[in-house]
């Protein structure tokens, strides 16, 4: 019984011992102003996965991983104060890390081998965890979302409704409902130095802790045809995670009844890896850009 005390005394250590030294790694992450990187969200998962795999007596890597992920994350919320958005998209990234790490771990426990392998998957994984960390180890970060819809009104009717203020209800797509909205926009006008501005709340931990920044565009370029806008504030809680850069607007008249708007939307990645983080980030703006189509150049539709 004693001898069963003493093993659990020495897992619990090992277990505060290994979330220590997983807090002061995020800790030199963030001094070093690279906690954005894929040594966040790659690296600190490896840690986590190596050290939960290998503490002595437990039943199975997998299971201690885990759960050894599930405690990082919920205590990054309190501990670190990241915002539930942060932690939402983490989480797959450290779970399948984790998952592959222990895997690797048990097999070569029930084969009775040296983990050669799982040492060779965990070299890997340290090495992807270098992108975002230095200029040589960073994929390009600048993007560009390109969408075109046809509306139903012509050239004038579109290009006036641009210039009215915009409007926004809470009709939006579900992964657009991930992320802070707009909740007061002001501002109107196509000529040059015209300034839209809105206003974003956001809650870092869901229900509170509440976040308040504005992104402001204004109006660079205005041709009957073309409205370009450049990014000249931008707070909004959304700027953790991607920099707006510009937004341009062209259209093309069909017919008298018919215009081709095509909205363009460019701005910067500031989250790595990139090819967890890239696809993400261009979903939402597209379905951003939809909406604004959708929401500020379609006229309304006359009873």
């Amino acid at each position: 019984m004693e001898e069963n005390k003493v093993k659990l005394h020495w897992q619990l250590f090992l277990i505060v011992l290994v979330l220590g030294l997983v807090g002061i790694f995020y800790i030199i992450l963030k001094r070093q102003d690279i906690y954005d990187s894929a040594a966040l969200y790659l690296g600190l998962p490896l840690l986590i996965a190596l050290g939960f795999s290998l503490i002595p007596k437990r039943k199975t890597a997998m299971g201690s991983t885990m759960k050894g992920m599930t405690i990082a994350l919920l205590l990054s919320a309190y501990v670190f104060q990241e915002g539930y958005i942060c932690i939402l998209f983490a989480a797959p990234l450290f779970y399948l890390v984790g998952a592959i790490v222990a895997w690797q771990v048990d097999k070569a426990r029930k084969r009775k081998e040296k983990t050669y392998q799982a040492a060779a998957v965990a070299s890997v994984i340290a090495l992807l965890s270098l992108e975002g960390t230095s200029e040589l180890t960073t994929m390009p970060r600048e993007q560009a979302v390109v969408v075109t819809k046809l509306i139903n009104a012509n050239i004038q009717h579109v290009r006036h409704q641009i210039a009215k203020t915009p409007k926004f209800d809470d009709n939006r797509p579900a992964f657009l409902k991930i992320f802070p909205y707009p909740e007061n926009i002001v501002g109107e006008g196509l000529e040059v130095g015209d300034i839209r501005q809105a206003t974003f709340v956001a809650y870092k931990h869901i229900w509170w802790t509440k976040v308040q920044g504005d992104l402001a565009f204004k109006v660079i370029e205005s041709e009957p045809d073309r409205i370009k806008f450049a990014v000249t504030k931008d707070d909004s809680y959304v700027s953790h995670y991607l920099k707006w850069q510009s937004s341009e607007v062209s259209l093309e008249a069909i017919d008298t009844a018919h215009t081709q708007v095509t909205w363009k939307h460019e701005y910067r990645r500031t989250l790595d890896p990139f090819w967890y983080f890239g696809p993400l980030q261009y979903y939402a703006v597209k379905l951003a850009t939809e909406q604004l189509i959708d929401r500020v150049a379609t006229p309304e539709l006359k009873s």
